[in-house]
């Protein structure tokens, strides 16, 4: 008796599922959602796999790394927002590229060395972060792809207690953003 409960009890689901299915109301037309791939991006599968190359494909993540390597950071003096030489160098670098390339937005991320307090290097950081900002505007950057953040001494770079980690942690660190 058990034997015959428990085969019911089994055999009725897998009834259930076979007999049961969609209902005609339940498809109804909706929009098209069928991606459409340029046929040029597209690796010529001779196995009829549907698979592309590895590099046929580039993704938006992928773009803006390659725009983050492509700017560099602008360091500062100790204690200091001015705009060494060295820092308009690379700032000129900096803004003609992101000029050429109108793809991305750019948030100027200010950061200082762990010495002083929160609240003075957050100041600090900002400070430094519209210094680029200033001097970007100034190039011809249009300000609405640029954004300023302040992290102050909260997100060092180099971890080290001397003056070579302090310098590295005095900066503003270009962070490329997607366009809206």
């Amino acid at each position: 008796m058990r034997r015959l409960i428990l085969s019911v009890m089994l055999a009725v689901p897998i009834v259930m599922t076979a007999a049961t299915g969609c209902r005609p109301d339940d498809t109804t037309e909706g929009p098209d959602t069928t991606a459409v791939f340029e046929t040029d991006t597209l690796v010529e599968d001779s196995i009829e796999t549907g698979i592309w190359g590895p590099d046929t494909v580039i993704t938006s993540v992928d773009t803006l790394a390659v725009h983050q390597q492509r700017l560099k950071d602008v360091f500062f003096e100790f204690d200091r927002s001015e705009l060494t030489e060295q820092a308009l160098d690379t700032l000129m670098h900096d803004a003609s590229y992101i000029l050429d390339h109108k793809e991305f937005r750019v948030l100027l991320e200010g950061h200082c060395d762990q010495r002083g307090t929160i609240d003075y290097n957050l100041a600090l950081g900002e400070r430094r972060a519209m210094a680029v900002y200033d001097y970007l505007i100034e190039y011809g950057v249009d300000a609405s792809r640029l954004q300023t953040v302040s992290y102050g001494k909260e997100r060092p770079f180099a971890l080290g207690h001397d003056e070579q980690s302090w310098a590295k942690n005095r900066r503003v660190h270009l962070r490329v953003l997607p366009s809206r």
